[in-house]
């Protein structure tokens, strides 16, 4: 039984009869490397079963990167069955083309068989022969290697541009600042709160408003230069208070030098000028600046006076 089995195996396999072949190829027409897809449809008995077998590399061979060959089969009714077969070949290696035989294994009812496929030569279209480069027999080597291309970079340029951009704004920038700094008035020296209450008071008796009958707008003027100076030199807002609310502060404060009770006495006198219309004398105006004036110098902060060289 052993050796009956084993006759068996060794006994050629028989050919297929298929109901229908077809061999399909694109391009017919193909240049060194270019790739070609082949499809083959098979009708057969729905019962057997069709399977492409290794594709010989020789002389053309299924290209790196592609994918295997691809099978479907397709069932028609009435016991038929439809198989198809795509395999992607390339030509590398030969000036004459041709779609290799192929191999179809069918298992079924009958056994197994197989369907030899035969193939056909294609045609060769030499690129070298096309562009007048040379013979033909030079397009065996294959397709032309990868040649690099110097491709411009105008980075250099640009950032060139930029710096040059970069530099004439600063340096527009810099001739404006020039230009602000020349225009700009020279600043003036600092006039301390002291000195400023002395100025206005000497303003106050160059300017005489009493010779103009304007006695009591002088001591609404000589009261608020006092209440200023004296608010700066407490640190206080001396000029939204009340004559009391403002004595009561000169009070807590006790500021040295200060002769608080004639203040005190000023200022009764200078609110009846205000709120009673007193009209004051040219005489009256004058005392009381020079009292303001002595209230100034005998309380403003000391200072020290610079060095003279020896």
């Amino acid at each position: 039984m052993i050796a009956a089995l084993l006759l068996a195996l060794a006994a050629p396999v028989g050919e297929a009869t298929p109901l229908a072949l077809e061999l399909r190829v694109e391009p017919e027409e193909v240049t060194l490397g270019e790739h070609v897809s082949v499809r083959i449809a098979v009708e057969h008995d729905a019962r057997d079963v069709y399977s492409l077998e290794a594709v010989d590399p020789a002389p053309l061979a299924v290209p790196p990167g592609t994918p295997p060959p691809q099978s479907r089969r397709e069932e028609l009714g009435s016991g038929k069955a439809r198989t198809v077969f795509e395999v992607t070949l390339a030509d590398y290696a030969t000036l004459e083309p041709r779609v290799p035989d192929l191999k179809l294994a069918v298992s079924g009812p009958d056994g197994p068989r197989q369907l030899s496929v035969r193939g056909r030569p294609l045609k060769f279209r030499s690129v070298v022969a096309e562009e007048a480069q040379g013979s033909p027999e030079r397009a065996h080597h294959g397709p032309k290697p990868p040649v690099p291309v110097i491709v411009r970079s105008f980075l250099w340029a640009w950032l060139l541009a930029a710096l040059a951009v970069a530099g004439a704004l600063i340096a527009m920038r810099k001739r404006l600042l020039e230009r602000w700094r020349k225009r700009k008035p020279a600043a003036l020296p600092e006039i301390l709160f002291d000195d400023a209450a002395l100025q206005r008071l000497a303003a106050l008796r160059a300017d005489a408003p009493w010779a103009r009958s304007q006695g009591r707008s002088a001591i609404f003027a000589l009261s608020e230069i006092v209440r200023a100076y004296l608010g700066s030199r407490l640190q206080f807002n001396a000029l939204d208070l009340t004559s009391e609310e403002f004595v009561a502060e000169l009070r807590r404060r006790r500021l040295i030098g200060l002769d608080l009770a004639g203040l005190i006495e000023q200022l009764r006198w200078e609110d009846l000028v205000k709120f009673a219309k007193l009209e004051p004398t040219p005489e009256e105006c004058l005392r009381g600046i020079d009292l303001a004036e002595s209230v100034i110098r005998h309380t403003r902060p000391l200072r020290s006076l610079p060095v003279k060289a020896a």
